[in-house]
């Protein structure tokens, strides 16, 4: 057998063990809390990415984008363990030693648990994961080496017989690896692009968003899970006093309920990102206030269990009691995907301001970079004023007749003074009628009966307007930095 071959036969079987390891990776995830590499490497490579480059990512292919970086990981991991397959069958021609295989695997272990792990934060081995960590991935790499044993990388030649009985078991290996990924991960790939909570719009939007429709967004492949029993918030700094409270403990203090919009700073104009709630928490300027802020202190810094950051102008706080360190959304526990047991909400601004799954307040003398202002995201994350079509929805047909046109418009804190709409491209404006909204910090419901009198093509646009005066931005933009603007075009056809 010639190098080229054994070569090419090396990197057949290291697919193969390859497609074995994963597929035993991801299962292991399952039974014994291993984190699949694809995962705990998310973090790591969205801080490398250029703020401007995953901005575009994340416009374009919104909640795809996990799916696709997924995946993109798992191929790459498939074709280092391929070649690692063909290097060993080179090596095998040279050095006749059965363990050239489990050396390889070694080395590759040795770079998962001594460099990977450490570098993502899970410490010395990943022992911060269980002190198990280790020794599970050393067993993954070692059924990748018997895999690979298998298939004769790890020796010269192999016989005939022999090579008649393994041309049938890589095409097993493969079909069953395949198989066991398809079935693990694609339902799960499916529901993140096209099920997410927010996605699949009908109809004029409720006035509060039920919790199942609430959009979701988080940086985590795996969100954290908290114990409430055992769930505490530190509040320290600069402070006269630290503070320390359990989840009873913080409902025992006095309540404020309210209800708020929150939009996503990634939500692309006439997105679906933006949702409103019935909030229910404590005054973060009152929980600030009863610890004695000292004189130094400027800035208010959040922690996150996920590794979040973020942080506040303390005076932005004591002007704005309507931030919330929040624990309940519509009337019920916040769900774990919306930040169990408590996150802060910040009227106003775009969601990346307000930490899930809350730790730790401490007050401190200068600005703490939150996570995505460290990739170049806009740090103060004002809401720009929007506005959007939930009827009809692009490319409907409609008869000739009235026709409901109606949706929402949001500006933050500022409120919305008028929404008008477009049937003939912005050449004229039509005025809507508004629903009142529920409180100052929400959207507002706007309304208005279109009559087209010919069949034909209309290009619809809508813009707002909010209280100050201040007319929506028709400037086209995307998200990143500060979030998109433009107004949002839908185009419906009238037949007759």
């Amino acid at each position: 057998m010639t190098r080229r071959e054994a070569a090419l036969r090396g990197l057949a079987w290291g697919i193969i063990a390859g497609l074995a390891l994963v597929v035993l990776m991801y299962f292991s995830a399952g039974v014994f809390g291993l984190r699949p590499l694809p995962q705990i490497l998310n973090d790591p490579l969205l801080s490398l990415m250029p703020g401007v480059v995953f901005g575009y990512l994340i416009d374009t292919l919104q909640h795809a984008g996990k799916v696709v970086e997924e995946i993109g990981l798992i191929v790459a991991m498939l074709v280092v363990l391929a070649l690692a397959g063909a290097a060993s069958a080179v090596a095998s021609r040279r050095w006749t030693s059965r363990w050239i295989p489990f050396a390889l695997a070694g080395v590759l272990w040795a770079i998962v648990v001594a460099v990977l792990l450490p570098i993502v934060g899970l410490g010395v081995l990943g022992l911060r994961d269980g002190p198990a960590t280790p020794f599970i991935w050393a067993a993954l790499f070692a059924i990748y080496a018997v895999v690979l044993r298998l298939g004769g990388t790890g020796s010269p030649e192999v016989d005939p017989g022999r090579r008649r009985v393994l041309s049938a078991v890589p095409i097993g290996i493969a079909g069953v690896s395949v198989a066991a990924l398809g079935f693990g991960l694609v339902p799960g790939w499916y529901r993140a692009i096209f099920k997410a909570p927010g996605s699949g719009l009908t109809g004029v939007s409720a006035p509060v968003t039920p919790v199942g429709d609430f959009y979701v967004v988080s940086k985590n492949p795996i969100d954290p899970t908290i114990d409430a029993s055992s769930w505490t918030l530190k509040v320290g700094g600069l402070l006269d006093k630290s503070l320390s409270f359990t989840l009873e403990q913080l409902k025992a203090l006095p309540v404020t309920r309210q209800y708020t919009t929150l939009e996503c700073i990634s939500n692309n104009v006439g997105g679906e990102q933006i949702s409103t709630g019935d909030w229910t928490g404590v005054s973060l300027r009152d929980l600030v206030a009863m610890a004695g802020p000292q004189a130094r202190a400027t800035w208010i810094a959040f922690k996150a269990r996920d590794g979040y950051t973020e942080s506040l102008p303390l005076s932005l706080v004591q002007s704005m009691p309507e931030i919330l360190v929040a624990y309940q959304l519509n009337g019920a526990p916040l769900p774990a995907q919306h930040g169990f047991p408590a996150r802060i909400l910040i009227p106003g601004h775009y969601g990346m301001k307000g930490p899930k799954w809350l730790d730790a307040i401490d007050l401190v003398d200068s600005e703490v970079q939150g996570y995505w202002e460290q990739q170049g995201w806009d740090h103060n994350a004002l809401v720009r004023t929007m506005s959007r079509f939930d009827v009809p929805s692009d490319g409907d047909i409609v008869n000739v007749g009235a026709v409901e046109v109606a949706g929402v418009a949001f500006a933050g804190t500022r409120g919305i003074s008028k929404v008008e709409y477009s049937m003939n491209g912005g050449s004229t404006w039509n005025a809507t009628t508004l629903d009142q909204p529920l409180s100052p910090l929400t959207w507002t419901i706007w309304r208005a009966t279109w009559t087209p009198g010919v069949h034909g093509a209309y290009t619809l646009k809508v813009r707002a307007t909010d209280r100050s005066g201040a007319g929506q931005d028709s400037g086209i933009a995307p998200s990143f930095p500060s979030g998109s603007t433009g107004f949002h075009t839908i185009h419906v056809y009238v037949s007759s």
